[in-house]
């Protein structure tokens, strides 16, 4: 096994690996990350690409706590160069949505939690700010609403 393999596990992610990490005091921990995918799908003309023209910069990304630390994703999305069509484009995961700062389910974990609490409360226990929280309500509120899923 690889020198990380065990939190690459932990951490769940579709197709990334855990490169390192950091504790930062008591109750933070950085998960320092990158793609295992080796090709992007290019969104002009959708032919895939291996050609990794660079990276952007290091963006943290928050995301469900790991044993009991709130958890912080660092990662530098690549740009890839398409042969087909010779734009450039950044990779697309599956676990984020583009230009948000928390993974997919950490934003679930969140309107779950505002479904049971209130908005302030849920804002203390994560740090947020509650214009966060309840902006990350609406949005799934919102994506429930239009796939016609029915709240529990």
């Amino acid at each position: 096994m690889a020198k990380y393999d065990h939190l690459t596990e932990l951490l769940g992610l579709p197709n990334v690996q855990v490169t390192h990490y950091q504790l930062v005091g008591p109750n933070r921990l950085n998960l320092f990350i990158e793609s295992t995918v080796a090709a992007g799908l290019c969104p002009t003309c959708q032919q895939l690409s291996l050609a990794v023209h660079d990276y952007g910069e290091p963006q943290l990304i928050r995301d469900l706590p790991i044993w009991n630390r709130r958890c912080w994703l660092r990662y530098s999305p690549r740009r890839f160069e398409c042969a087909s069509c010779e734009k450039t484009f950044v990779e697309r995961v599956a676990w984020r949505e583009p230009g948000l700062e928390y993974t997919t389910r950490y934003e679930q974990f969140i309107y779950e939690q505002v479904r049971r609490q209130s908005v302030a409360q849920v804002a203390r226990d994560e740090r947020l700010s509650e214009d966060i929280v309840q902006g990350i309500f609406e949005r799934w509120a919102k994506k429930r609403s239009l796939s016609g899923a029915i709240p529990a």
